[in-house]
């Protein structure tokens, strides 16, 4: 079976998702499956062989944040994105300690979970442009809420892992909320399933 497994890095921290979407990467592969496991955001580490896909970051920690605060950064070519979602680039920046306040992430947030309709939308554009030169997973696994967006119209099964937002406490709603978005973990009520469009 070919599988797509995405996994989010904790920057340099060691981190209970990455460590568990690494385990499961390397146990399905060692049950014959084709596994790929692609990092988001940071790099992942863990405390095992790491079997992600080390050369590339989906989603890069640096160019969510710059997309999202700088309208500029959602129209740059492919050419210069390639500079900060650099594995490297992204750990320099990461590799002191990196402060999240859960209250300034709300509009990153509803941005992220808008999917192609957020200030993210390069970000799925360059996954879906990557997935087009691969072979087309029988299972992709999501592995929490925040990128359920991936999921509308698209080519293979999705298997949820987790319910709602981890990171949900103490985060303030944007300006304006979107009332679609106002309880995020409504959005495992329906089975998901991917089509090729």
């Amino acid at each position: 079976m070919r599988l797509l497994l995405l996994s989010a890095g904790a920057a340099s921290m060691y981190c209970g998702s990455c460590l568990r979407d690494n385990a499961l990467a390397a146990a399905l592969m060692k049950r014959g499956n084709d596994v790929t496991l692609l990092p988001f955001y940071t790099p992942t580490l863990t405390d095992e062989e790491n079997v992600s896909r080390q050369q590339r970051v989906f989603f890069g920690g640096i160019s969510v944040y710059l997309e999202q605060h700088v309208s500029l950064f959602r129209h740059t070519p492919a050419m210069l994105d390639r500079l900060w979602d650099a594995p490297r680039v992204i750990k320099a920046f990461a590799s002191g300690s990196i402060a999240v306040d859960p209250a300034v992430l709300g509009a990153m947030t509803v941005s992220t979970l808008q999917g192609e309709d957020g200030r993210q939308r390069k970000e799925i554009e360059k996954l879906l442009d990557w997935l087009a030169d691969e072979p087309r997973p029988d299972l992709i696994n999501i592995p929490y809420t925040l990128l359920i967006s991936l999921a509308p119209g698209r080519a293979s099964p999705i298997a949820p892992c987790d319910g709602p937002l981890a990171h949900s406490a103490g985060m303030r709603p944007p300006r304006s909320p979107d009332s679609r978005l106002a309880a995020p973990h409504r959005l495992w009520e329906a089975p998901v399933t991917l089509r090729r469009t």
